[in-house]
């Protein structure tokens, strides 16, 4: 039996009124917005986010192309930026600071590139493995004197970056 569109119409006009205020009353409202996390931009960025985090970092040294040990700094095919820190929790000894390095680089190829040596060196002299991470363009090594445990903490806040 059909009815007629007059008795029908106010009946779907009242439930199309519902359906339109339910949808309203989820829109998100300003406050409701995610915070978006700093974008990192220089070596100074990464170690700071480990000393924020409690990592006790005892001292930092940023290179120059001038003052990189390595002589890499800047050339071509290498890192861009490149900082050192001692870690409280292991000995120091001697003008090498135990804790991490961090490098930064142009591009996905040229941290690939450097990743993969510093690995094959490892493998053929086991003595100086350390705990790599990569992310974004950042290289994150870590002294092998930390033990598992303090390596993770390096790496969830180095993961927890915004590169």
């Amino acid at each position: 039996m059909k009815r007629p569109i007059r008795k029908v119409l106010p009946t779907l006009l009242l439930l199309l009124t519902v359906a339109v205020a339910a949808g309203c009353s989820s829109a998100p409202t300003a406050t409701s917005e995610p915070t978006k996390k700093p974008k990192i931009a220089t070596v100074e960025d990464i170690v700071n986010a480990f000393e924020n985090s409690g990592i006790p970092i005892a001292w930092v040294e940023v290179y120059t192309a001038e003052t990189d040990p390595n002589e890499l700094l800047g050339r071509p095919g290498q890192y861009i930026a490149k900082a050192n820190w001692a870690d409280d929790r292991l000995e120091q000894s001697g003008g090498d600071p135990r804790g991490g390095t961090v490098e930064l680089f142009k591009s996905q190829g040229d941290l690939r590139k450097r990743k993969e040596y510093i690995e094959t060196v490892i493998q053929a002299f086991p003595p100086l493995a350390e705990y790599i991470y990569a992310k974004g363009n950042a290289l994150l090594r870590l002294d092998h004197g930390l033990t598992p445990a303090q390596a993770a903490e390096y790496q969830e806040v180095f993961e927890s970056l915004d590169f």
